[in-house]
């Protein structure tokens, strides 16, 4: 009876043996199971909804800087109607985005620029003018949204992306056809001190401030008669071909891919990036042009950032 005592509890106490070996190894599947859970789970959030909220995100910046330019639109609009120098007024403009928190993403950069002698101006007539132009430009580096830049040229708003360009917000030039042809050109010039062009770039804000230089009065506007064409040098001249030929259009004049009796045809040389504007003179209508240029000139600089020399 002692030895089948004694081998029962040797048996019980293997059991239990045993039984605590179990439990440890649905311990350690266990935990193996939860974290493979975890890692699926952020792998599923990584290659999936990051890229989605990061592309958002970037393009509610998109959005921000499109105000901000109008915003920036405002202010040199603000210069050229009170016409009143050493009063400067800052406007932001947010370079880039932040990563998320916590989850792996880039951040989104961009670059801000003056550049002077951007855009040139030329009417022929019975006297010539030629004028270049300094712009402010944002080129944005975008990591998941398509990459857009916007550009304040001579009183516009152009927004740029590799599908093609628009005005955004269209510049100051106005068209009055009477017996005559009438055309007034706000053209507004961005300076920097010295002449030199300054660019600031990463991915928080930074101030631009503008201020009024010096602009035409009624006393000496540039007024050119019997013009025979106005050429536009521009990185965007197919925005300009849009916006100028809309113009015309409200305004009037015949636009000459549909009329044949037309008063002014436009040459696109695009290696070249120019545009020319040929005013036709019909023999029914034998109308004039006139050509009147009110220049403004904006001084602007980007502080604080890294000033450079171009």
């Amino acid at each position: 009876m002692r030895k089948k005592s004694k081998i029962t509890t040797k048996t019980v106490m293997q059991m239990k043996k045993f039984k605590n070996s179990n439990n440890a190894v649905v311990g350690i599947v266990a935990a193996f199971l939860i974290v493979g859970l975890i890692v699926a789970v952020l792998s599923v959030i990584q290659t999936q909804y990051v890229p989605k909220w990061m592309r958002e995100k970037e393009s509610d910046h998109m959005d921000v800087l499109a105000d901000q330019f109008a915003q920036l639109n405002y202010a040199i609009n603000t210069h050229i109607l009170n016409k009143v120098p050493n009063i400067p007024i800052s406007t932001a403009i947010t370079l880039g985005s932040k990563e998320m928190p916590y989850l792996m993403s880039t951040k989104a950069f961009g670059q801000l620029k003056i550049l002077p002698n951007n855009f040139i101006l030329n009417v022929s007539g019975d006297s010539y003018y030629n004028e270049s132009f300094g712009t402010i430009e944002y080129n944005s580096f975008n990591s998941y949204f398509i990459d857009q830049d916007y550009i304040y040229e001579c009183g516009g708003v152009i927004l740029s992306q590799n599908s093609g360009n628009a005005m955004y917000i269209r510049p100051n030039f106005e068209v009055l056809l009477q017996t005559d042809i009438a055309i007034t050109l706000n053209v507004i010039n961005i300076s920097t001190i010295g002449g030199k062009a300054q660019s600031v770039q990463g991915y928080g804000p930074a101030p631009i401030q503008t201020e009024y230089i010096t602009s035409s009065t009624s006393t000496n506007q540039i007024v050119i008669k019997n013009v025979s064409y106005i050429n536009i040098t521009s990185n965007y001249i197919q925005t300009w071909n849009s916006s100028l030929n809309s113009k015309f259009r409200i305004n009037g004049l015949n636009d000459p891919r549909f009329i044949t009796d037309k008063n002014y045809e436009i040459t696109l040389k695009e290696d070249e990036n120019k545009l020319i504007i040929g005013f036709l003179q019909e023999p029914t209508y034998d109308r004039k042009v006139t050509v009147t240029i009110n220049y403004f000139e904006i001084g602007a600089q980007i502080a604080p950032g890294w000033i450079e020399d171009r």
